[in-house]
């Protein structure tokens, strides 16, 4: 380790660890955003309602075409009953037999078309709670909606706000770092990268403040008095004694 460094060029080590460090808290606060999050756990509700929706819709058109099929099914059992009974009626059938077959025939259409009308009942029932699925489905889409598009404009507003403070700190770092004798910042980047992230520490009060312990009032004694490049016996960061 290089003994040489003064007092002004050990300061902006401390600059630079600053610098770092305020880039480093702006990363973890972008990838962590509570609003980001919200927003994300919005877009998979706003997801599963539209699927929803799209199953409801589904089932609206099954729903539809069965709706279609009885209605056309009871027509054409209008149109027997209607051309049965005409022939019952009509005196043109004499034989016992051949009138009561036709009496049978006339009693089973009704009997069909009263279950087709039931069934063609059920279906509007069900077309009428699908109407109201959808209705609740989609004001919660609407709801939801309204809610990711409120958070997108915070979420992108304190992007713009964190990725500018960032750019200006990485600004700052790179003057500082052009200002810096190169072992000194190979040494930093070097620990930087071991350390996590906290290469340089200053002395304060007795102690480190990279990992906070607390060193012998000799030893203060001998760091201020050797002055220069240090390193904190304990997690061997700079340590630079003011």
């Amino acid at each position: 380790m290089p003994p040489q460094a003064d007092s002004a060029t050990l300061s902006r080590l401390l600059d630079l660890q600053a610098e770092d460090t305020a880039i480093k808290r702006l990363a973890e606060r972008r990838a962590c955003l509570p609003e980001a999050a919200l927003l994300a756990e919005i877009t998979a509700t706003l997801d599963e309602l539209n699927a929803d929706l799209g199953i409801a819709g589904r089932q609206d058109d099954d729903a539809s075409r069965e709706q279609s099929r009885l209605e056309g099914a009871m027509e054409l059992a209008d149109q027997k009953i209607e051309r049965e009974e005409g022939r019952l009626f009509s005196g043109n059938v004499a034989n016992p037999k051949e009138l009561s077959a036709l009496q049978h025939e006339v009693a089973m259409l009704k009997r069909q078309r009263a279950e087709l009308e039931e069934s063609l009942l059920e279906v509007m029932v069900q077309k009428e709670q699908i109407a109201a699925t959808v209705d609740k489905i989609t004001a919660e889409r609407d709801a939801a909606a309204g809610e990711a598009s409120s958070l997108q404009s915070t979420v992108g507003a304190l992007l713009v706000e964190i990725d500018g403070g960032a750019r200006e700190h990485s600004a700052t770092r790179d003057e500082i770092a052009h200002s810096l004798p190169g072992h000194l910042l190979e040494l930093y980047d070097g620990l930087r990268a071991s350390k996590g992230g906290v290469a340089a520490a200053a002395l304060v009060a007795g102690s480190c403040q990279g990992c906070h312990t607390a060193l012998p009032q000799v030893e203060i004694e001998r760091l201020k008095a050797e002055g220069g490049l240090q390193r904190c016996d304990n997690c061997r960061r700079i340590l630079v004694v003011t």
